[in-house]
């Protein structure tokens, strides 16, 4: 059962409620396809009319044992035949769009010296709970909201949560959460039958490649700027401990597993998959080699997505396996969705890649000179491994 608190304008609670007493309540999260947005976090409730809470501006959710809740601010209300209806986000994406830095530009700084800075220049009253990225940042953050700010670090490699402590009938603290990765590895198993109702199996194959080129920035040349680097002799061997051979004088990498089952037939042999991938911003060919074989380890292989409806699933983020024998399905994955029905108990959980929206296609964009640059807005939260 979840505590469920409705609240007024100045967000100071005006009634209690337990989730038994709502005809609906449907919570809806999901990690973004694309790194440069933050999760998106829905409510949806009904319940019986009271004058009380029928023009509240906020509603708290706490599902858990711990003291932080879930606030959403309520975008429509509907008053219809003695029910009361609301739709209701996130409240901190909206917030904290409305937090301006001023001009902050941290130098090989930690991601909480970061956080904090940008906080206290924006004026904000949130304050930063967990951090774990151990990784430096430096960047520029030029008369930009909070929520841009936070996107913008997200896309170096960190993912986001907010939260809020309520005391008595006030709000005392509102929490940035900030993790290498939602969620964490499980030894959580779902089997067919059992706690999962249904798995739907979906598979995208769209802009598969097996190989790759990668290029780095072009060398200064007078005003601009001519050859771009590549990494032709950098040298990778898999009996030193690195993912895939890579023989000096080659500028791409490729996966041989991948060239054989998803390759181009010729003459009864498969031919690599290739393409090009530009990143203006690595002046260095190690760099380069290593960005180009993260790019490769996306783009090789089939996108997988599971679709399951599940009684107790696990929290969003979380690694968990997912097995049906009689398909011979048997994932680690994991979970980028979870729609709770707080009202019967029961959670739907899609896991694996997100193939909603733009992220189906995959793209492979042309820039300059007909180079081929990676689509910017890919998955970079997902994967599916395929395990025995």
């Amino acid at each position: 059962m979840s505590n469920i608190l409705f609240l007024d304008k100045m967000q100071q609670v005006i009634k209690s409620y337990d989730s038994d007493e709502f005809i609906e309540c449907v919570q809806t999260k999901e990690i973004t396809t694309n790194a440069s947005e933050l999760m998106n976090d829905t409510l949806s409730v009904s319940l019986p009319f009271n004058e009380t809470i029928k023009d509240a501006s906020y509603i708290a959710v706490n599902d858990t044992k711990e003291q932080e809740f879930s606030l959403y601010r309520i975008l429509t209300a509907k008053d219809e035949d003695n029910l009361l209806s609301f739709e209701a986000i996130n409240f901190a994406v909206d917030e904290l769009d409305n937090f301006i830095i001023k001009d902050i530009r941290p130098k090989n700084r930690s991601f909480s010296y970061v956080i904090n800075q940008l906080l206290s220049d924006s004026g904000c009253d949130w304050v930063l709970g967990v951090c774990e990225p151990t990784k430096t940042v430096s960047s520029t953050f030029y008369y930009t909201s909070m929520r841009e700010a936070l996107k913008a670090l997200q896309e170096l490699g960190a993912e986001f949560t907010f939260s809020i402590e309520i005391t008595g009938n006030k709000i005392t603290k509102k929490i940035i959460h900030c993790y290498n990765q939602i969620g964490k590895i499980t030894n959580k198993r779902f089997e067919y039958g059992e706690e999962v109702l249904k798995i739907v199996h979906q598979q995208d194959r769209t802009n598969i490649v097996t190989a790759l080129i990668g290029r780095g920035k072009g060398e200064e040349v007078g005003d601009g700027y001519g050859r771009r680097i590549e990494f032709s002799d950098v040298e990778w061997r898999k009996s030193n401990g690195k993912p895939l051979d890579k023989p000096k004088g080659q500028n791409w990498i490729e996966y041989p597993e991948m060239t054989k089952e998803y390759g181009i037939p010729s003459n009864g042999k498969m031919l690599p998959r290739k393409t090009v991938v530009v990143f203006d911003d690595v002046e260095d060919a190690s760099e380069l080699l290593q960005k180009t074989y993260d790019q490769l380890a996306y783009y090789c292989r089939p996108l997988v997505q599971f679709s399951t409806e599940i009684l107790g699933s696990d929290s969003i983020g979380n690694t968990v396996s997912i097995h049906r024998g009689d398909r011979n399905y048997h994932y680690q994955t994991r979970v980028f969705k979870v729609v709770a029905d707080h009202v019967n108990g029961r959670v739907q959980a899609s896991l694996g890649d997100n193939l909603n929206g733009n992220s189906i296609n995959r793209q492979l964009s042309q820039v300059q000179s007909n180079i081929s640059d990676l689509d910017n807005n890919k998955m970079t939260f997902y994967d599916s491994t395929e395990i025995g």
